[in-house]
């Protein structure tokens, strides 16, 4: 018979600063308790709930001596929801507290006084142009659609009052379950693998204020097309009924069916035109995105006449067609085909004709591949696993005058510098850090960084 396990108590922790992932760090003599839903210089009782020899991770159960930065959350699913970590905080003091998140990060390699001030978001709240919204049911059977609890895939707290997309998308959440309730359509189990609806997902475009949505589910039901037609009605502009019998890891389409609108929204940026399909990627805070982009474009251009531009990870080319006007050509890399021929369209669609987009695995830049030996500029976009040692090779190899980084991860990006630009005999110094805030309320961070090759 298994020995059941020993509760752990309550205690009580007086909080130092955040880290990366949103908890803020506490010690009680030499153990690390990382809390969820505390700030820096509070005075917290927290219940852990995943402890190790020398750390735990706790939630705040009560705050015994607040910070000056705590605020009333304006959202009555905080600390259950695992969308957002800083709906406890002043929004001044969200961007001081990742501003030393990446100062530490950048410990070794660049002083906390060479990485620029927080560019802020325009907007703190209802900025997302994305959201995939997940049904599922409570306890007792009763039906939900909204987004996963922390710390789970499988309970979902309610979507219909997130404050990180519009009114409309709120809305439409509250119809579409509504419709599923009011007609007995079943919630897909995630461990039984039971039929049912799977997902709502919303897109908006922040250029032309239109609304795509998207539900998923894993076979058809009789009347479903046509009650999610009349639910959403004014609320969207395209309405696709998908069919997704992948049961096994994330959503994903056998077959769509248009049920009204064009099969695309239309964005904008910096006077660039993209068409965003169900599938494609694009970034989720359009409007500080177009300041990011128009930061790179602008450093391009001030640095000189480029021959060759490279752009890797390029997917739907938002890099590649704001460095068009900076360099003679641009060679655009991405691994993913659709996202390949979407960006080859938004060029086309743009009158953009210097930009070669190829598919190609991005990872592992070969100039025997169609590369040229040399290029003037590198811009690199990649995933939050960052550049692997083969593209990293490749960079250095191409020898660009200038590299512009831009990432999502903090610590994929200081571990890539330090193979780029730090050390003795370093092919490249920090010209800029510069951070953007594109997910207000969350830890998440988007950093730009501008590499110029040394002299030698």
């Amino acid at each position: 018979m298994k020995k059941p396990k020993t509760p752990v108590p309550d205690m009580t922790v007086r909080t130092e600063k955040m880290v990366y992932g949103g908890q803020a760090l506490a010690r009680a003599d030499r153990f690390v308790v990382f809390v969820d839903d505390a700030l820096p210089g509070e005075t917290v009782r927290v219940h852990p709930y995943k402890r190790k020899r020398h750390y735990a991770f706790a939630r705040a159960v009560a705050v015994e001596e607040a910070s000056p930065d705590r605020v009333e959350p304006d959202c009555p699913w905080f600390g259950r929801c695992g969308g957002c970590s800083f709906r406890h905080c002043r929004y001044d003091a969200q961007l001081r507290y990742k501003h030393e998140i990446l100062a530490e990060a950048f410990h070794g390699v660049a002083e906390a006084a060479d990485i620029e001030p927080f560019v802020p978001a325009p907007a703190d709240c209802d900025y997302r142009g994305k959201m995939v919204f997940s049904f599922g049911t409570t306890l007792e059977g009763e039906l939900r659609l909204g987004l996963h609890r922390r710390g789970s895939y499988i309970h979902i707290v309610p979507g219909d009052s997130c404050r990180l997309q519009s009114e409309g998308s709120r809305e439409a959440v509250r119809r579409v379950l509504e419709v599923a309730k009011r007609e007995g359509y079943p919630a897909f189990h995630e461990i039984r693998k039971t039929d049912g609806l799977r997902c709502l997902t919303v897109r908006e475009s922040h250029a032309r204020g239109t609304r795509m949505v998207e539900l998923s589910a894993t076979r058809d039901y009789p009347g479903l097309a046509e009650h999610l037609l009349a639910a959403l009605d004014e609320l969207a502009d395209t309405v696709i009924l998908a069919r997704d019998t992948h049961l096994h890891g994330p959503p994903q389409a056998d077959e769509r069916i248009f049920l009204k609108g064009e099969p695309f929204l239309e964005e904008e940026m910096n006077g660039l035109r993209f068409r965003i399909g169900p599938d494609t990627f694009f970034q989720n805070n359009v409007a500080q995105a177009e300041r990011m982009f128009a930061d790179l474009r602008d450093i391009a251009r001030a640095t000189g006449s480029h021959g060759t531009a490279l752009d890797l990870f390029s997917g739907t080319g938002p890099i590649a067609l704001h460095l068009a006007d900076a360099a003679e050509r641009v060679i655009a890399l991405e691994t993913w085909e659709p996202s390949v021929e979407a960006a080859r369209a938004n060029a086309a669609a743009n009158g953009v004709g210097n930009i070669t987009f190829c598919a190609a695995d991005v990872n592992k830049p070969e100039p025997g591949d169609g590369l040229p030996e040399r290029v003037d500029l590198v811009a690199v976009d990649p995933p939050r696993p960052g550049l692997s040692p083969e593209a990293v090779a490749g960079i250095l190899r191409m020898a660009p005058k200038h590299v512009l980084y831009v990432s999502c991860n903090p610590t994929t990006l200081v571990r890539d510098l330090k193979a780029l630009a730090v050390g003795e005999g370093a092919a490249y110094k920090i010209e800029l850090i510069r951070p953007y805030d594109l997910f207000p309320h969350t830890f998440h961070m988007e950093t730009l960084v501008w590499l110029s090759r040394r002299a030698g």
